[in-house]
Parts: structure tokens; sequence; C-alpha cells
């Protein structure tokens, strides 16, 4: 039996952590995510279920952070901790319809998103590790996928964070 690493579908392509200043702190590139089961049902009813009218597929999807301390191929909406709540954060909306771009690179498909900006304009807030996706604003819909960061954020008054992310079947495994 061949043995994978799994890589998840999505990955954060670009992440930065910039003061009010507009100076970079720290950024990563191209960081890895686990698909959740949750995620897993919502792709699969997506593509398979949702017929010609789709139904399943939200007008948004919504990135968020939070500071879970291991993540789990098990974890829902219900199991997120310390996601911030006031002092200007607050999920962030990618639409479904007009805000990914589908580009052709190196033989491959890959679906990425703009760039979005959590902000703390009113207070700090943190610390976080994690980027999630969901289908919803609030907590009623699937955790799709989380991706940990290197290392957790507290986030000042005045800072904030930039993310694009990206979607890439190739990424789906590498052989070990």
């Amino acid at each position: 039996m061949q043995n994978f690493n799994w890589n998840g579908l999505l990955k954060i392509l670009e992440i930065k952590h910039l003061n009010a200043s507009g100076q970079v702190l720290w950024e990563h590139f191209n960081v890895h995510n686990l698909v959740h089961q949750d995620g897993e049902e919502f792709l699969l009813r997506a593509a398979f279920q949702g017929g010609p009218i789709s139904t399943i597929i939200p007008e948004n999807y919504y990135l968020g952070l939070d500071n879970r301390q291991s993540v789990s191929i098990v974890d829902t909406m219900d199991d997120l901790i310390g996601e911030p709540g006031g002092s200007g954060y607050e999920r962030q909306a990618v639409s479904s319809t007009t805000d990914f771009l589908l580009n052709f690179e190196n033989d491959h498909y890959v679906a990425t998103s703009p760039v979005v900006a959590f902000r703390a304009t009113t207070g700090n807030w943190g610390p976080v590790s994690n980027l999630f996706l969901t289908d919803k604003l609030d907590n009623s819909g699937y955790l799709i996928a989380t991706a940990t960061l290197p290392s957790g954020i507290q986030v000042n008054s005045g800072d904030h964070i930039t993310v694009r992310i990206g979607m890439q079947l190739r990424d789906c495994v590498t052989s070990s």
C-alpha cells in the first residue's frame, strides 16, 4: 500500500502581518491546510448533489481566524476557539461567483482569491494561530478547511493581516 501525505485542497498562497505603518512584521507563503470532514461533505455535495441550479454553493465564502491549539479532521464550527470578537475583527467574505480567478499554471488549474484584510481598528485582538474557511458568516455552516499558521499572532490596534488563498487539485497528495 502506498502512503500519501494530504496537503488539502486549499492553501494560503500568502499571508502577511503588517503594523499600523504598513511595515511587514512577518509573512509566509504556500501554507497547506487540513480539509475537515465537514469540508469534504460540503465539496462533494456541491459537486455531485447541487444539480444545475445549486442551492449548496453559497454567495460568499468566509475566511476567519481562531486560536485552536490543535486542528483535527473532525473539527466543526462548534470547535472554534478564540475567534476574535470586536476591535474591528470580522470574517472576510470572498464571492463564490466573482472573486476567484481561474488560471492555468504549470499544467494545472488554480482558483485564486483576491487579497483580503483583517484589521484591528479599535483595539488589540489575538492571539490567533489558524485561518479557516467556511460557507457562512455565523457558526451555522460547514468548517471547510483550516490552515495552521507557523506562529501565533497578536494583532495590535492599527495592525492588519492580509491573506490570499488558492485551490488547486494538484496539491491533494504528494507521495512519500
